[in-house]
């Protein structure tokens, strides 16, 4: 198959693709920022110039939405809707519509739990993929918006949708976030970005997929405290990268 993976040069990106890799699957990797890839093609373009989309989207058949408007320091690019929305709310439509047009009809869309992070947890469940879409900030409300346009298009243009509500993410290997810092303490929503593409690979190849919404989360806690049982069960996944050789959790709270 192949897959056009928009935000490939991103920490998120250059992680997911590896399980694509090593199923011999043929990547268009794009980005705006230039970056290069040994093994891919690589093209640069903005998500949000919808030239550039249909461009990139000639002679695909899988799409992989992983990029999003970088946060910044403090989260500044995300103080207003400008940004966020232009990137994330735009660029999705554009991908989807771009999709229909060049005949694309498998999509995976690399969404967060932050899309129903107000609804309330319960003494078991601390996300479940029946929640509503509720939110806030602009980082949460545009997710939630890219879970909507998701929908609408699996629905009206019988497309092959899944939307993947991922933890936090992190490189086990290295044990760091997207920001370099070292990670010491399990979570049970930690995230390896390899298991993330593992799961959008299965999502592009379930042969019975309309619209679902996927919990991608790799730590064993996360099979029951956020539907992450469901996913394994549904696409055959199982986690690989668990972050068991962390410390529990509050291990260093009191350390200086």
């Amino acid at each position: 198959m192949k897959v056009l993976i928009t935000g490939a040069g991103g920490f998120l990106g250059r992680g997911l693709v590896i399980p694509f890799e090593a199923h011999d699957y043929k990547l268009r990797l794009m980005d705006i920022a230039p970056f290069t890839s040994p093994r891919h093609e690589v093209v640069g373009g903005d998500v949000a110039n919808y030239a550039d989309v249909e461009k990139a989207m000639q002679g695909m058949e899988g799409l992989v939405i992983s990029h999003m408007a970088p946060r910044g320091d403090k989260d500044i690019n995300y103080q207003s809707p400008l940004l966020p929305f232009d990137i994330n709310v735009k660029g999705t439509a554009n991908l989807f519509h771009a999709a229909v047009k060049c005949g694309v009809r498998r999509v995976v869309v690399i969404s967060s739990t932050g899309a129903i992070m107000c609804n309330t947890p319960t003494a078991t469940k601390a996300c479940d993929r029946h929640w509503p879409l509720r939110t806030k900030g602009y980082y949460g409300l545009t997710k939630a918006i890219q879970e909507v346009i998701a929908e609408q298009f699996s629905r009206t243009e019988n497309m092959a949708v899944a939307c993947l509500r991922v933890g936090y993410i992190l490189d086990g290997q290295a044990n760091v976030d997207k920001y370099g810092r070292s990670i010491r303490e399990i979570n049970y929503a930690d995230t390896d970005r390899r298991d993330i593409g593992e799961v959008a690979r299965l999502s592009l190849e379930c042969p019975d997929l309309t619209y679902e919404v996927f919990h991608v989360m790799s730590t064993q806690e996360s099979l029951d405290k956020a539907d992450v049982r469901y996913t394994c069960e549904r696409l055959g996944w199982k986690q690989k990268y668990d972050f068991s050789w962390l410390a529990p959790e509050g291990t260093y709270k009191n350390q200086t």
